[in-house]
This record gives structure tokens, sequence and C-alpha cells, in this order.
């Protein structure tokens, strides 16, 4: 068996999601993004480094290999945050944006998206999980439905 490992097939990805809940799909997309801005962090302090600090003609180009190889792996991360997304819409549902700082950006296609934000917006808690804002029982805001609202 191999030291390393190798990240899970982009095919095997798209089909794992197949199996999980909307609410582990957000948390997955969650993770994909906060490994994500780690690793642009961290390639923005390579590139200072090497920019300001780095002597060594060979010390940079290795430097600069680590901030290629990070870049590989973000695009990476983005393509299964798309394959997430498009799982989502396969499902039928209405893709929602839970990063505060993504923007509205424009598909593949050319067609621009929508960021959707509500009080009925899932949320992201500080573990990871994901979840629908509970809805208050009686008063004229339920409907007269009885019932938990998760």
């Amino acid at each position: 068996m191999s030291s390393e490992s190798l990240p899970i097939t982009p095919a095997a990805f798209a089909e794992a999601i197949k199996e999980l809940t909307l609410p582990t799909l957000y948390a997955k997309v969650a993770e994909l993004r906060n490994s994500s801005a780690h690793l642009q962090r961290s390639n923005q302090e390579l590139q200072t480094f090497v920019s300001e600090s780095c002597d060594k003609e060979a010390d940079k180009r290795e430097l600069e290999g680590y901030i290629a190889e990070n870049g590989a792996v973000m695009e990476s991360m983005n393509e299964r945050i798309q394959m997430c997304k498009a799982e989502v819409e396969r499902r039928g549902q209405l893709w929602i944006e839970l990063d505060a700082e993504v923007k509205d950006e424009t598909t593949q296609e050319g067609q621009e998206e929508r960021t959707v934000r509500s009080e009925d917006s899932p949320t992201t808690s500080m573990n990871g999980t994901t979840a629908l804002p509970a809805r208050p029982r009686g008063g004229e805001d339920d409907g007269g439905e009885d019932g938990v609202y998760l």
C-alpha cells in the first residue's frame, strides 16, 4: 500500500455525494470552502516570502512549486463545490449560498446565479452542521400547522 493516499476521483466524488443528505452536502461545501480559504492564505504568505525574503533561486523554485500545487488543489475543490451544487439542483432543489463572502457568480453557461438569503436559509454552525432555523410555533406566521419545523 502506498504511503501517500490519493484523493477521490471526481467521478467517484460525484457518485458518493448522491447518497448525502442536503444538510450534509452543504456542510461538505462549507468544509471545501474553508480548506480552500486556508490554501489561498497560505499561497499569499508563500508568495510574499518568495518576493521579499527568499534569496536562493532553488528555494524560490521549490516554493513556487508548492504555490502551483496549492492552486491545483483549490481548483479541484472548486470543481467539487460545483458538483455539490449540481447534485442539489439535480434533486430539484434551489441552491442556496451560505457563505456571506460568495457573490453572485456566472456559471460556465453564462447564466447568472442568484444568491438566496432569507430567514429560511440554512445556516452552518461552528461544528460544520447545516440546518434551517427553527420557526416559532403558534401565531399567524405558521399557517395554523402544528409540529416542529427544522
